[in-house]
């Protein structure tokens, strides 16, 4: 399997970029056999279905299939105000967790037609994959399915509070304008030491990574509520009022 990646706007893909890259059967090269999209994109944004029917009708043009990254499929939905079957109507088959919005401890499922699961099934075997007495896993992931998909626009208004109330400290630069769904993204002023924050909201029982090419995130979730994003926005000020001292 060889992989051909594209430059994207902010995560959306150009559909005319698309179809001038896709390889037909040529001896000198591998043909172009799968279309990979994702939605919500990992930097927290939403594509636009128009896109994604656009890429997906180019794909089927070519009698090439779509898949589809949902881990967070149903924040996109939400985002949309769309059902997640608008969104999935753009591809050929599915990856969403339920772990990540939807609360439940781990799991993904992979969606598609009958044919594909059942040799999806026998592939994943091929290679060791399985897991016995799974059921109390399902358990929870019937919950998440049931009780937790409707509500992740909670986090979603969660995220943008915590958004706003960061970006009026000092010595932090917050991308509002990009929050579609639960994901904040923020950089540090070059005065402020990562270190020290790391640590210091490590003693304030608040954990948080080192930045990624300068970027930190914060996602919130169904245990994040607004008391804890008062208190996460206090820790932070404190900190940051310090260190500028």
């Amino acid at each position: 399997v060889q992989l051909r990646t594209l430059g994207t706007d902010k995560g959306m893909l150009d559909p005319a970029q698309v179809e001038a890259t896709i390889r037909g059967e040529d001896l000198h090269f591998p043909a172009t056999g799968l279309v990979c999209l994702e939605n919500a994109h990992s930097n927290g944004r939403v594509i636009p279905l128009e896109n994604m029917a656009a890429i997906y009708d180019i794909a089927h043009s070519h009698k090439i299939p779509v898949h589809l990254d949902g881990a967070r499929l149903f924040n996109a939905a939400s985002y949309l105000k769309c059902d997640a079957r608008d969104i999935t109507r753009q591809c050929d088959s599915v990856m969403f967790c339920i772990s990540k919005g939807l609360c439940a401890p781990v799991g993904s499922l992979l969606a598609g037609t009958q044919e594909f699961i059942e040799k999806a099934r026998k592939k994943r075997k091929l290679m060791g994959g399985g897991l016995r007495q799974a059921g109390f896993l399902a358990a929870a992931g019937l919950v998440a399915l049931r009780k937790m998909r409707l509500r992740v626009g909670e986090d979603h208004e969660h995220a943008t509070l915590l958004a706003h109330e960061l970006s009026r400290l000092p010595g932090l630069v917050v991308d509002i304008e990009d929050i579609h769904i639960n994901m904040v993204y923020f950089k540090l002023s070059s005065t402020i030491d990562e270190n020290y924050l790391i640590s210091e909201l490590g003693r304030q029982n608040i954990l948080i990574n080192p930045a990624e090419n300068g970027v930190y995130r914060f996602v919130t979730h169904y245990w994040i509520t607004p008391d804890k994003i008062r208190h996460v926005v206090s820790a932070m000020k404190q900190i940051l009022t310090t260190s500028s001292n």
